[in-house]
């Protein structure tokens, strides 16, 4: 039984929360996100975004 993880990196954050690349990259800096870095490569875990962004929403 394989588990399948999915990474997404800046472009997709930046994607996913309506935002600029620049803007994407420095709220994947902030401390509270779950950010992995790959190399130069900022990426996240797709479901540990997903809980990251729903616990921060209004």
């Amino acid at each position: 039984m394989s588990v399948e993880i999915k990474f997404i990196g800046t472009k997709e954050v930046a994607e996913a929360l309506g935002c600029s690349l620049p803007t994407a990259r420095n709220i994947m800096l902030r401390a509270d996100f779950p950010l992995i870095r790959v190399g130069k490569n900022l990426k996240v875990e797709l479901n540990a975004f997903l809980n990251w962004s729903q616990k921060r929403r209004v």
